[in-house]
């Protein structure tokens, strides 16, 4: 296979790296000693060299001079240098005294100042090679104080270096050799049994389990052989019980539009399928198989309910809220499965059922309480009527205004209920729409519920862009602006003053209407725009409000694809904000 090593590049690699490493450390470690071993002797050497030159001079002080000094020493191998105490070099056995610097700082004799004798190994310029020196403090006769140096070449121990690399090369080449080889006979021995390994292992990747394998060595791949044909037969006998297990299922499980779990005895989940996968937004059955069924489906009641159908062995039905599925109601039918051991749960989804059963409910209660007021009252004025209210004008006059105030809240009532209906209607479909000018609207909208604010002494504010077009149904849209200032004024103090503002936000039309009014409590505010709802039961009939009025605004919004949003505090004032795509 392309990017893989076979096992020679995999072994001959580091086994020529150990090698190497082994014979380099081996090396510096026998040159290292040589070194320490060669300058111990040196020292040794010259420091005899310095006891003899101090037994001469105490004998012949006539030969501290350069003349007498390079006479005697001039033809050894080593060099000698006597050394005035503030550095001037008095006498040299080889270089001349005019080319030679002041020693006062060299390495050895600063050690010789401070312990009578020091040494170094350094490179000397006045004779161009690598010397060792050894430096000691001499009492001269006549009590003058002097430094002997003695130095020596490491060019024999150099030269030494040089042919032991040259050989040390030469047998790590070897050496190398060998271990290729090595390497080759070691491969081409365990080579064979590997690739049976390789070729049954692959029989079995590609769903061959029938082929089998005997590797006799070594001890480990004879191992690894028994442990892949054992491995081979027990996976044939599991896949052989899948196989039957999956094909009793499928009969079942095919073409159901119920969500279908299988639990074991420890309400594992052991089968599920796609519909119950839906219902829980679960991702495929692979992830969710051998979890425990409250892990996967958040409901105390959903695994309470396959606890007492594997405790009783009856069946069990119920009706539940998984935590995983927010609001969705879920009828459950449970039964022991005796073949397989384990339970069956069947769900069905009827939260679209429930749902319209509550919506029916909310309201027929609505509506009647709403109409039951009006008629109540239209009822019993009639009757008073009838009883004889009629020969008193002045008291028929005012049960009569009563009874037609209370006939124009029912058609206020079925008129918005009406508008309610045809606005439903429309969801799904294309609204139609035309560019208009909000300002324009909002100008209409002002107009329209100017008498009303006239009479509580409330003015009425617009501000904002006058050029703003934006695709509407004018007709609903100002029908539920309408609504919104309506109310905001209806809901406002006297004297006080309510604003229309429009302006662009983003790609959106926003228009909010501010007022001063007594403001909404927090308890309230995500309930509003719901029908029929009032925050103060008596005073909103008191102002003529049919409740649904709000409820118009969000269906208008709604089918805009916009947003309607608001704010209040109480004793301050509310705002309503409409968002419209532009």
């Amino acid at each position: 296979m392309r990017g893989h090593k076979n096992l020679f590049q995999l072994l001959f690699p580091p086994v020529l790296a150990l090698l190497v490493i082994s014979q380099t450390g081996l090396a510096l470690v026998v040159s290292w000693a040589i070194r320490v071993y060669a300058l111990k002797e040196t020292r040794l050497e010259l420091s005899d060299t310095l006891q003899v030159l101090e037994q001469m001079l105490r004998e012949q002080p006539s030969l501290m001079n350069d003349q007498t000094l390079k006479a005697l020493f001039s033809h050894q191998r080593y060099r000698i240098t006597i050394i005035h105490p503030d550095g001037q070099v008095m006498a040299e056995s080889r270089a001349p005294l005019e080319g030679l610097d002041n020693h006062y700082d060299r390495p050895e004799l600063v050690q010789a100042r401070s312990n009578g004798e020091g040494s170094s190994v350094r490179y000397s310029n006045s004779v161009n090679m690598e010397m060792v020196y050894l430096a000691r403090r001499f009492q001269a006769p006549g009590n003058t104080e002097l430094y002997l140096r003695a130095a020596m070449p490491l060019a024999l121990l150099q030269d030494f270096y040089k042919g032991f690399y040259v050989q040390l090369l030469i047998s790590i080449v070897i050496i190398c050799a060998f271990g290729l080889f090595f390497v080759l006979l070691v491969v081409n021995r365990i080579r064979e049994p590997i690739n049976s390994l390789v070729e049954t292992a692959q029989e079995y990747g590609r769903g061959n389990l029938q082929k089998k394998i005997s590797v006799t060595i070594p001890w480990e791949l004879a191992i690894l052989s028994e442990t892949l044909t054992a491995m081979a037969d027990r996976l044939q006998h599991t896949i052989d019980e899948s196989l039957g297990r999956q094909k009793e299922l499928e009969a079942i499980l095919s073409g159901m539009t119920e969500g279908v779990l299988f639990l074991n005895p420890n309400l594992v989940i052991t089968q599920i399928n796609k519909s119950a996968q839906r219902i829980f937004n679960l991702p495929q059955n692979e992830a969710c198989i051998g979890k425990s069924l409250l892990e996967v489906v958040r409901s105390t009641e959903l695994r309470d309910l396959a606890e007492r159908v594997f405790k009783t062995g009856e069946k069990e039905e119920t009706v539940i809220q998984p935590l995983t599925t927010g609001s969705q109601f879920l009828q459950v039918y449970g039964a022991l499965v005796p073949e397989q051991q384990g339970c069956i749960l069947v769900l069905h989804d009827i939260t679209r059922l429930m749902r319209l059963e509550q919506v029916r409910r909310d309201f027929v209660a609505n509506v009647s309480h709403e109409l039951k007021t009006p008629i109540t009252a239209i009822k019993g004025y009639i009757e008073a009527l009838q009883d004889g209210a009629l020969e008193e004008p002045d008291r028929a006059h005012r049960f009569l205004d009563i009874a037609a105030a209370h006939t124009n809240r029912l058609e206020l009532i079925v008129e918005d209920l009406l508008s309610l209906a045809r606005l439903e209607e429309q969801e799904g479909r294309n609204l139609e729409k035309q560019p208009a000018n909000l300002y324009t609207l909002l100008e209409n909208t002002r107009q329209a519920c100017q008498f009303l604010a006239e009479e509580k002494d409330i003015q009425v504010l617009l501000e904002g862009t006058q050029e703003l077009i934006c695709p509407v149904n004018s007709a609903i849209v100002e029908q539920a602006f309408i609504n919104l200032l309506d109310n905001a004024i209806k809901y406002s103090e006297p004297h006080t003053e309510v604003r229309l503002r429009l302006a662009q936000d983003g790609a959106m039309a926003r228009v909010d209407v501010i007022d001063q009014g007594r403001g909404i409590p927090a308890r309230d505010i995500d309930r509003i725009f719901e029908r029929f709802y009032r925050v103060d039961k008596g005073r909103s009939r008191a102002a003529g409000g049919t409740g649904l009025g709000l409820s118009i605004v969000k269906h208008v919004v709604a089918l805009h694809n916009g947003e309607v949003r608001v704010e209040s505090r109480e004793g301050v004032g509310s705002t309503f904000t409409v968002l419209l795509p532009l």
